[in-house]
């Protein structure tokens, strides 16, 4: 996928003949050191970042981006990793009011704070969410982006993904990842979508400004990221062997919208996704429902001087297409998100702190991050990650994941 992406990209650079300018290339260097005190792991991460922007001409940007990983780590036993993966390689095209993207990169739909449930395109890295946030754990992916400006008010966009990705626990060693929330002990086999035509993703979005007012509305069908895990029938399971988990990652479609405006200091935001296609895993063992769901949410945020704090309250709602065989017909829950941003000595220091809490499960996650400068190009950071409760919603899943972490970063 990534092969095939990069020598689409390195063709396009070669057939442009007007002049080239690139800017010089940017990225950092970093070592992590954290700890799982409640799964009793110990880990040494470093990473080398890398990106450069090239504009052929006035109507043309490539842009490309990568990354070496390393892992050192005592997860009950010595585990070393190491990986290359592309972070991005792309190229824009713009033409009068149409703006085209094609290759391997990130399209953030969705206005609320870190869960954002129309925000379905990319999947995500969870050790890189619960460590930094949303922005940072979005995993590229293979595709074809058409927006179409009507005047400075309107765009309309529609995006084609011809191959899926999956979420990933890790992309380190993910099998013995503390994120990891596959049963352990049990072997279980990924049934990915194939490479087909039939299998490919896509949807379309509407974006446009009222007078103070940000709308959009927009569709989508895919498959979900993160897979479900179920024992197979006895026809799918190989000849004279028992069945075995298999991870399957079922279609979805979503319809959904978001709103945004500002009124004085105080910026509202608001976003809905109907997924009237949807399945849902139960319980930690093999129990999968079909179904719908609609996920609603509303957040205010406030910038004051060097503070800025925002809330959102989501709720989340499920139904199941054959309660008859489940034991609830469907179950909602609230979650309420609150975050606070601070800075310090003219942004030398700054300081983070997010937290989700679910009354109707318990289930909390609470992080707190804290930077200094050490110079303009050097920075450490430290964290602490705190989860609380299990259960079936995305935070309760990792409720053994408790971390703290350090972190030395150079920027180049």
């Amino acid at each position: 996928m990534s092969t095939r992406t990069a020598v689409v990209v390195c063709g396009l650079l070669g057939s442009v003949s007007t002049p080239v300018s690139a800017q010089a290339p940017t990225g950092h260097l970093s070592i992590v050191f954290d700890r799982f005190p409640t799964r009793d792991v110990t880990e040494l991460r470093a990473r080398a970042f890398i990106e450069e922007k090239v504009d052929a001409g006035s109507h043309v940007r490539l842009t490309a981006a990568a990354f070496v990983e390393g892992l050192s780590a005592d997860r009950n036993g010595r585990v070393t990793d190491l990986i290359a993966e592309p972070h991005d390689l792309s190229v824009d095209i713009r033409v009068r009011r149409l703006d085209v993207t094609a290759g391997f990169t990130r399209i953030v739909w969705g206005r609320l704070d870190e869960l954002q449930p129309t925000d379905v395109i990319n999947p995500l890295d969870a050790p890189r969410f619960f460590f930094e946030g949303r922005s940072e754990a979005r995993l590229a992916v293979p595709l074809v982006r058409a927006r179409l400006y009507a005047g400075e008010h309107a765009s309309f966009e529609a995006v084609y993904v011809p191959f899926f990705r999956r979420g990933r626990f890790d992309r380190v060693d993910e099998s013995t990842s503390p994120f990891n929330v596959t049963p352990a002990g049990i072997p279980v086999r990924d049934e990915a979508p194939a490479r087909t035509l039939a299998n490919a993703q896509g949807g379309a979005r509407l974006n446009a400004t009222t007078g103070r007012v940000d709308w959009s509305v927009c569709a989508y069908r895919g498959f979900r990221p993160f897979g479900l895990v179920t024992l197979p029938s006895l026809d799918e399971s190989p000849p004279g062997a028992p069945p075995a988990p298999m991870r399957r990652f079922p279609r979805f479609t979503m319809i959904g919208g978001d709103v945004e405006t500002v009124a004085d200091e105080w910026g509202f935001r608001a976003e809905a996704a109907v997924f009237p296609e949807d399945a849902f895993q139960l319980s930690s063992t093999f129990d999968l429902r079909e179904g719908s769901s609609i996920d609603v949410g509303a957040g205010v945020d406030r910038k004051a001087g060097e503070y800025r704090v925002s809330g959102s309250i989501l709720v989340h709602h499920e139904a199941y297409d054959d309660a008859a065989r489940a034991a609830m017909s469907g179950r909602t829950d609230t979650s309420l998100i609150l975050s606070a941003d601070r800075a310090f000595a003219r942004e030398k220091y700054q300081g983070r702190l997010f937290g989700v809490y679910t009354p109707s499960s318990g289930s909390t996650f609470v992080r707190g991050i804290a930077t200094a400068k050490l110079q303009d190009n050097l920075a450490v950071e430290g964290s602490i990650g705190w989860f609380q409760g299990r259960s079936v919603d995305p935070v309760g899943r990792f409720s053994d994941s408790d971390f703290m972490y350090a972190r030395l970063k150079y920027y180049f």
